[in-house]
Formats: structure tokens, sequence, C-alpha cells
């Protein structure tokens, strides 16, 4: 019986993502996570730049992929913790290598933050999780 339960709760997590305890029992919804495709808007000056982050989290780390109009690039030193999501992009941008520093908090499936472009100064983005 105690195992028909267990196995109950595991399933409830999973289609839910909520958490579940019972006599004994506790189980915890997964961690929230920023693995996936996000499509941010850029407030660059002159014009909104569309970039697309494509991530992978593991624990608190984050890799992935960077790319828009302007280049791309490799998603490197990334964490998610509390909400919080920090990054460094070596990234090739109208064919020029440039550091990219990425903050931002994610609220569910929304990021609102900065992007910093060494030389060329911070600007404010927001965007979405692809679904």
């Amino acid at each position: 019986m105690r195992s028909l339960i267990l196995i109950c709760a595991l399933i409830a997590v999973a289609v839910t993502g909520v958490s579940f305890s019972g006599p004994g029992i506790v189980v915890e919804a997964a961690a929230d996570t920023v693995s996936g495709k996000w499509t941010l808007s850029v407030d660059a000056p002159g014009e909104a730049v569309n970039v697309v982050l494509d991530l992978t989290q593991k624990g608190d780390e984050v890799s992935g992929t960077m790319s828009s109009t302007h280049g791309s690039g490799k998603i490197t030193k990334g964490t998610f913790k509390e909400k919080k999501l920090t990054a460094t992009i070596t990234a090739d941008i109208q064919g020029t290598p440039t550091e990219l520093q990425l903050e931002g908090t994610v609220d569910g499936e929304k990021i609102i933050g900065s992007l910093t472009a060494g030389g060329l100064g911070t600007f404010p983005y927001s965007g979405k999780k692809d679904k």
C-alpha cells in the first residue's frame, strides 16, 4: 500500500508540479528551471534587437547558445538561483569577438534584465520562454 501511495505521489508531482506529503512521505516538485528557448527583445540604441537564448540547466549551472541578427555566441559561466539568471556570453557580433554579461530576473515564463557589451554599454531587455 505504501508503494502505491508513493507512486501516486510521484505521478501527481510530475503532472501538476506541486508537492505532496503523506505519512512518512515527503515529495517535492522539481526546482524552477530556465532550460529551453527564450526570446528576448534588447533595447539597443535606435532599434530593438531580437535575441534567442537556448539554455540548458544542470543544478544551478546554465550553459547554451545565443543568436541574433547581429551575431551568435556560447553561454558560459551561467547560473540560475533564486529567480536570478547571470551568464557570460562569448560572442561574435558583426565579425568582432565580444564578451557579453547577461543578468535577469525570471518570473514564471517571463524575464527582464540587462545585457552589457564591453565598451558599448548596458542595454535593458525583456523576454519570454518559447512554448
